[in-house]
């Protein structure tokens, strides 16, 4: 599997009832579009928690 680094991130609101959506990423000089719902908000939103939870944040000037 390759990683490729995310230059960009862009979220937009398609419908509000039901919350709908598309979140768009930048990288390596194409753009990967993905739908999303709801349910799939609030997932990305637990993970992306526990993600920037798991280790102490360094500060802007220890970087």
């Amino acid at each position: 599997m390759t990683v490729q680094r995310a230059t960009n991130i862009r979220v937009s609101t398609a419908s509000a009832a039901p919350l709908r959506g598309t979140i768009e990423i930048d990288c390596a000089g194409s753009v990967a579009t993905f739908a999303i719902d709801e349910e799939m908000a609030h997932r990305l939103c637990a993970d992306l928690e526990r993600f920037l939870t798991q280790v102490p944040r360094r500060t802007r000037a220890a970087r």
